[in-house]
């Protein structure tokens, strides 16, 4: 029996071989879901600050700031994302060089850059903005497309990028 590509593998499938039962045959399958589950590309593609937003959820509330790198090919699909610093209630430390390291290593083409405010505002800082410049320009240089910059609340979310910087 030869399956094309595409086709599910079911358990009727796996019965037809000879020394498959049915215990062996749910093995099997419970396996091959596992195998799909972890390494699973599921294309989740980015096309605006909301489509990030359930990447961010786990920050939402934190009581220490976090910032989040979140990984794009060319296609805007999701390669990974990671919180990249935490910090104080009311700050972290941020360089460059730490934000862009894994980003390099993704082979990303382009990025969307998160943090949460514990105080539960929405806006912009001075140094959020400071920040969010110095971060474009990076990535200007290395040749990775920053799609946004987003502050996220209990309360929402704010796009630095679409606020106008």
């Amino acid at each position: 029996m030869i399956k094309k590509e595409g086709e599910e593998l079911s358990l009727n499938d796996l019965l037809e071989y000879e020394g498959v039962g049915l215990a062996k045959a749910s093995r099997i399958l419970a396996g091959l879901e596992l195998f799909r589950r972890l390494f699973k590309d599921d294309g989740r593609v980015i096309e605006s600050p909301e489509d990030a937003l359930p990447l961010l959820e786990p920050i939402r509330d934190k009581e220490q700031e976090y910032f989040v790198c979140i990984s794009l090919n060319g296609a805007h699909e999701v390669i990974e994302d990671r919180v990249v610093t935490k910090g104080l209630v009311n700050q972290t430390q941020i360089h460059p060089r730490e934000i862009f390291a894994p980003v390099l290593e993704d082979r990303a083409t382009a990025v969307i850059f998160a943090h949460n405010h514990p105080s539960g505002s929405m806006e912009a800082g001075k140094e959020d903005l400071n920040l969010t410049e110095k971060l474009v320009d990076a990535a200007k240089i290395l040749g990775i497309d920053v799609l946004d910059h987003i502050i996220i609340t209990h309360h929402g979310y704010n796009s630095i990028l679409d606020s106008g910087l």
